[in-house]
């Protein structure tokens, strides 16, 4: 149960220290999937004071090991990320370690020694350490469990237009590892996102201070100022060179929009971050505006 987990505020070896000021803060991603996570994982990673795994399930991992469960995959997502810390960590979990204490342990290790989807980094005097899975953080059991053990975590809310994840899901399932929203309707889809970004408003509801939300479109077409944002909401200042590198590394890639059936709570929670799911993006449009972004990216 809940109840039993060690609570942050005895954090054994690292509470009884100067250190806990020195030891990074965890930050998660939250959203929803093929909303840009990866490449705000890649740009995020160029700063020397940030590592954020790709999907290392760390605080699915935690949760249950905290509450004597067998390991299997979260519900919404299959067991890949999981399984690979795992392998490779599983040995540092510490019963009588607080949960930030493994925390920082096994992200540590995933940083160090690099994953199927990022290089290894050895990174020292960090002061950001979290992981990108955006819909398994906004279930609320997990959330809850994120909230009472890391109190000073922050969050990343990254959030794209919803035809386009739905789009962006289809392409992914046709891949040998395509695992998104298998066997639902294109409308089931939507209200899929219409209900993991609800979760996120009513975190940001709940915690004003400690989520910072950005459209993806906007990461792509206006990097340098997006990463700005972000980086003043971690309290650190990047570097020009860092935010130039990103800039070229972000390119938009703008396709045609075709209106789909959704629900009125898709539509309004579209609305709020500026998506009108009514409009329709005619394809010379999409081409011009793909020329444009071409261009300015061509000269930053």
């Amino acid at each position: 149960m809940a109840e039993d987990v060690p609570e942050c505020k005895e954090m054994g070896r690292i509470a009884d220290s100067d250190l806990l000021e020195q030891m990074p803060r965890p930050l998660f991603i939250i959203g929803n999937k093929r909303s840009g996570t990866s490449q705000l994982v890649r740009v995020l990673n160029l700063h020397p004071q940030v590592f954020i795994s790709h999907e290392s399930d760390i605080a699915w991992i935690l949760y249950q090991f905290y509450h004597n469960l067998a390991f299997r995959a979260h519900v919404w997502d299959s067991d890949r990320g999981m399984r690979t810390t795992l392998e490779a960590a599983e040995n540092l979990l510490r019963p009588e370690s607080s949960p930030l204490e493994n925390f920082i342990a096994i992200q540590t290790l995933v940083m160090r020694n690099g994953s199927p989807w990022l290089p290894a980094q050895n990174k020292t005097g960090l002061r950001w350490l979290g992981d990108k899975k955006p819909m398994q953080h906004t279930d609320p059991d997990l959330l809850q469990f994120m909230l009472d053990h890391f109190p000073d975590a922050r969050f990343l809310h990254i959030v794209r237009h919803p035809f386009e994840v739905v789009e962006s899901s289809d392409r992914f399932n046709q891949t040998p590892d395509g695992d998104f929203w298998l066997d639902l309707s294109t409308e089931e889809k939507i209200e899929r996102w219409a209900f993991h970004e609800s979760q996120v408003l009513q975190l940001k509801q709940d915690f004003p201070g400690r989520v910072y939300s950005l459209r993806y479109e906007d990461l792509c077409r206006n990097t340098e100022q997006e990463l700005i944002g972000i980086f003043g909401f971690l309290e650190l200042v990047p570097e020009t060179l860092l935010l130039k590198k990103a800039a070229r590394l972000t390119r938009p890639l703008v396709r045609p929009i075709t209106t789909r059936p959704c629900s009125a709570q898709a539509l309004q929670i579209a609305a709020i971050y500026g998506y009108d799911l009514h409009k329709r993006q005619h394809w010379l449009n999409t081409r011009l505006e793909q020329a444009y972004w071409h261009l300015v990216k061509m000269f930053q």
